[in-house]
């Protein structure tokens, strides 16, 4: 990172980063084409969670290419100055590399389904009907490496 200054290099923080942001970017690469997309998230044990339909360009480009990074924030702000050049932003982001694999296993798709949930409700407990599961491809990302800035504080 050009500036250390602005490295978060607390990983408890980066942690409370990834378990507190709304939503994941998650970038990837068809054929040296970047793509980009907005998605809910589930973060538990070094592992994104993502949940999608079967088919459509972000599952055609993973199957061939699983190499994935992924980009967080949370505490978002413009700060103003009375010189425009002398604007900020105030945040905490967290940057991420991994890989991305298809969670085909009903149980393993049902954890999975749980931590997003998790994330998003005060419940803590889930009932998932077989045609529910089957309805929806579930996304694992191995995250390989982490990085965390902040700015503005």
């Amino acid at each position: 990172m050009r500036r250390s200054d602005k490295e978060i290099k607390d990983k408890k923080t980066i942690k409370g980063v990834l378990h507190e942001a709304s939503i994941c970017r998650i970038a990837l690469s068809d054929d040296n084409n970047p793509y980009l997309v907005s998605m809910n998230f589930g973060y538990d044990e070094n592992c994104l969670y993502l949940h999608s339909a079967h088919e459509g360009r972000k599952i055609d480009i993973l199957r061939k290419n699983n190499q994935v990074c992924f980009a967080v924030d949370i505490e978002t702000e413009i700060l103003k100055n009375s010189k425009p050049c002398n604007w900020g932003m105030r945040y905490l982001s967290v940057v991420g590399f991994g890989k991305a694999y298809f969670i085909n296993n009903k149980n393993d798709k049902k954890q999975a389904f749980d931590v997003i949930m998790k994330k998003y409700s005060s419940e803590t407990s889930f009932d998932y009907s077989d045609a529910d599961l089957d309805r929806v491809t579930l996304i694992k990302i191995k995250i390989e490496k982490l990085t965390g800035k902040k700015s503005g504080y």
